[in-house]
């Protein structure tokens, strides 16, 4: 594993734990609430193995905190700069790869991901908090989003925002690349 992968294991693993502890939550609790084992949550916090983004997604779900608060470099700078093809990589079964460009875990709570869609992608997300927004810019190609029922089809240049707090879907047959901003209720 290449060291800039461990630091990022080590930090959501550490971000896990703390999250969990401030909470007053156990393993057992935890586990319960994500769905996830005991095990695969005790490697996590110890910072072994690479979560999948399902897992923390599900983590992220499970504490109530954006996907950024478990992935956010500690003591962010006031000015940061993203270069191309910077940001936290992370890829999902579906062949959906999210770059995470923004995360802020305070009081207005959002994120904002880079996504590239291969070809053949059909990524559908569970949901997130409920009250949760999604603006999804397609920034190249052609690509299908929206909430599970209600997709919409996005050309270069096309922006759709909706409700997130239920099942909703990324999509492209041909591929394409989109901004992701997601703005969680408070």
């Amino acid at each position: 594993m290449d060291s800039s992968l461990d630091d990022l294991t080590r930090r959501v693993g550490r971000a896990v734990r703390e999250q969990r502890a401030a909470r007053g939550a156990s393993l057992g609790d935890l586990s319960r609430a994500s769905g996830l084992s005991k095990t695969i949550l005790a490697r996590i916090e110890r910072g072994e193995g690479n979560p999948s983004m399902e897992t923390l997604w599900r983590l992220s779900r499970a504490l109530d905190l954006p996907l950024s608060t478990l992935l956010a470099p500690p003591d962010e700078p006031r000015v940061r700069v993203l270069r191309a093809g910077e940001g936290e990589e992370m890829v999902a079964e579906s062949g959906l790869v999210g770059r995470l460009l923004h995360g802020e875990p305070h009081a207005h709570r959002s994120e904002m991901f880079a996504l590239a869609l291969p070809a053949a992608t059909d990524h559908l997300v569970p949901g997130h908090l409920p009250g949760t927004r999604e603006l999804v810019v397609c920034t190249r190609g052609r690509m299908t989003t929206g909430p599970a029922g209600e997709e919409v089809e996005l050309r270069a240049g096309d922006a759709a925002w909706f409700a997130a707090g239920g099942e909703h879907r990324y999509a492209s047959t041909r591929g394409a690349a989109a901004l992701n901003w997601i703005v969680y209720a408070n």
